[in-house]
């Protein structure tokens, strides 16, 4: 059996003169062109601007958070 590696896109960063003109989604999609057979996932992310470059990636949300990752505050 063929056991499936999982890779998460925590963070990319564009800066801000340089938004909407599709650096970012390039750089997600070099990623994934990288290692096509991973297991892509990506966090919904904190901020207007994160969470709508976030909205328009095709990247699944993942299900659990990786205990390497660090606590998470549910309290927030």
């Amino acid at each position: 059996m063929r056991q499936l590696s999982a890779a998460t896109l925590d963070y990319v960063y564009v800066a801000a003169d340089y938004r909407r003109l599709g650096f970012g989604r390039t750089l997600v999609a070099a990623a994934v062109a990288r290692a096509p057979s991973y297991k892509w996932t990506a966090p919904l992310p904190d901020g207007p601007v994160a969470q709508s470059f976030r909205a328009r990636i095709a990247m699944r949300r993942p299900g659990q958070r990786c205990v390497h990752a660090g606590a998470v505050d549910l309290t927030q």
